[in-house]
């Protein structure tokens, strides 16, 4: 199990770096112009550009992880699927929302916070789609297995 978890993490926080380069490349082929995912605050917060992008790519591993290591509060079958979600959306939230306020400094940009508050709603939204898809599946595996019986 825990190596499955070490595993989770791991590619998670790949998947989540490389699904931010491949968006920062689309846009910039798409608009034509110097994108940049980070705030010019931001990286003012860092001694070079570089860094600031660096640390930006692991803060954006580290959510990666948040939203695949919450998984675990649905092996709890007990407390059901509604408080199952809400709890998962909660514990990434205090994940998230900090980091992504920070790296875009959602203080001094409106937009960008109601952006951000709409993408974490649509991001929960398909993972619990997701997960009550797989819970649903799971369950007409277990009646069959019943009425094979």
């Amino acid at each position: 199990m825990v190596k499955r978890i070490i595993n989770s993490f791991i590619y998670t926080s790949f998947f989540a770096m490389l699904c931010n380069l491949i968006i920062e490349m689309i846009v910039r082929l798409l608009t034509g112009f110097d994108y940049s995912p980070v705030t010019p605050e931001y990286i003012a917060m860092f001694p070079s550009i570089t860094v600031a992008y660096g640390v930006n790519m692991l803060l954006y591993g580290v959510i990666g992880i948040a939203f695949s290591g919450f998984m675990f509060v649905y092996e709890k079958e007990q407390i059901g699927f509604v408080i199952q979600s809400l709890l998962y959306a909660a514990l990434t939230s205090f994940v998230w929302i900090p980091i992504v306020t920070f790296v875009w400094q959602l203080w001094r940009y409106k937009e960008a916070l109601l952006c951000t508050i709409i993408c974490f709603v649509i991001t929960i939204l398909i993972m619990i789609v997701v997960q009550y898809r797989t819970t649903k599946k799971s369950i007409e595996k277990l009646n069959e297995a019943f009425t094979a019986l």
